[in-house]
């Protein structure tokens, strides 16, 4: 129930934005899954035999690489820029942990432009992300924002190119390992020392200062043009987020951070719970320039982000933001206590669903008590209670089952003031 409710939130508020709905198979090709790099290491992905094609198969890692195939193949179908949502499990070999797990939800929204995709973008899945997590009442947290831009070339003024995938992999580890292991996997990719110490004192050049202030010192580098490019494109996403009205304290420009998937192009971000930091992070992403043009000859750029709420809903239950207690979806139990007039008491319940009222209706032969005493156990909120008279006068009772409060209402035509009482479904949270 307490996932399905969380489930729901994060529907309501990516319909919000305008995201459609769309699902990808679980199998895909390994070749597909594998289009950018040797992310097959990190993950370890499954492989499945097909007895009858003889194709290398594998279970999902995430759902961007499966989205990207999905365009490349339903080109000319969509309208774009393309913007969707998805919910669904993904596989990984993980050694399961706290916060890691072989198979868990993401929740993904991703845009995909046609040619070209607006920085504003960018802006509005950093917006989208803080919302959803604020919706949920997710205690403080801080999302990590950087451009791959910056680091790549930065890194490749000190590393050959060979080696810049295996250090930006690296910088995104940089938090979980130790100084010296940290160093020495430098060592071994052949950087030498005097450039670890210059990469060093460039990831921590963000401690203490403001986001303006890295980014003032950072256009003050002159490293090469990819390098300015990434520094434009993050200090563009920042002007946008303060026009949107985003706060800037739950921002913060990190260069550390490169997110471990190859595919990322341009400005990256993670967020984490500033009280529960050793879970990892609770979301993630970034842009995407060139992910489907390994599927496709067009131009077809995206940014998305991913909620990990397989690795938030047990925190947000162990904190009580959330809660597991309730096992029933309904608002309102409308009782029966006159059998002879089970139609009646139906037809109340259906216009309360009309009226977007979760409702069940107790179809037991138990008495009054009992009934009142079943809500109560599936913490269901309110009763609707209606004896024989009362149905004759078109009128019910709905009580209060916490507070004891009882409010009388009109049941024919049924009584707007019920949404106050009782509320929508669409306002849970």
């Amino acid at each position: 129930m307490a996932f399905s409710r969380m489930l729901e939130v994060l529907r309501r508020k990516f319909e919000s934005y305008g995201f459609v709905p769309m699902d990808t198979p679980a199998v895909e090709r390994v070749e597909t899954l594998l289009a950018k790099g040797n992310d097959h290491e990190i993950y370890g992905l499954y492989r499945l035999a097909d007895g009858v094609a003889k194709r290398d198969l594998g279970l999902r890692f995430d759902l961007t690489v499966p989205l990207a195939r999905y365009v490349a193949s339903h080109f000319g179908q969509l309208v774009f820029p393309y913007k969707r949502y998805h919910i669904a499990p993904v596989w990984r070999g993980e050694r399961p942990q706290q916060g890691r797990y072989r198979q868990f939800y993401q929740c993904d929204v991703d845009v995909i432009g046609d040619g070209a995709l607006s920085i504003a973008h960018d802006a509005e899945i950093l917006l989208l992300v803080a919302e959803v997590l604020r919706s949920l009442k997710v205690p403080a947290f801080c999302t990590h924002i950087n451009n791959r831009k910056i680091l790549s070339g930065f890194l490749k003024t000190l590393i050959d190119d060979e080696q810049l995938t295996e250090a930006v992999r690296l910088m995104d580890k940089m938090d979980k390992i130790s100084s010296d292991e940290f160093d020495n996997s430098l060592l071994r990719l052949g950087v030498s020392s005097e450039n670890i110490g210059k990469i060093r004192e460039f990831l921590e050049s963000d401690d203490g200062r403001s986001n303006p202030e890295i980014l003032e010192w950072l256009k003050t580098l002159d490293f090469n043009d990819e390098f300015r490019e990434g520094v434009a494109e993050l200090e563009e996403v920042f002007g946008i987020l303060e026009e949107f009205g985003e706060a800037a304290e739950s921002m913060r420009i990190s260069l550390k951070l490169a997110r471990g998937l190859t595919y990322y192009t341009g400005n990256v971000f993670e967020t984490v719970l500033d009280d529960f930091r050793e879970i990892g992070s609770v979301a993630g992403g970034g842009r995407y320039n060139d992910l489907v043009g390994t599927l496709s000859d067009k131009k077809l750029p995206g940014v998305g982000a991913t909620i990990g709420v397989s690795r938030l809903t047990p925190k947000l239950l162990e904190s009580g933001l959330l809660r597991a207690d309730e096992l029933s979806t309904a608002r309102i139990l409308v009782t029966i206590q006159r059998r002879d007039r089970i139609g009646d008491y139906v037809k109340i319940a259906r216009d309360l669903r009309q009226m977007g009222i979760e409702t069940e209706t107790y179809l037991q032969e138990k008495n009054l008590g009992a009934q009142l005493n079943y809500a109560a156990k599936k913490k269901i909120k309110f009763a609707l209670i209606a004896n024989l008279e009362e149905l004759q006068e078109s009128r019910a009772i709905v009580r209060n089952l916490e507070t004891g409060e009882q409010r009388r209402i009109c049941t024919s035509p049924m009584d707007d003031e019920i949404q106050k009482i009782v509320g929508r479904g669409d306002e849970k949270t």
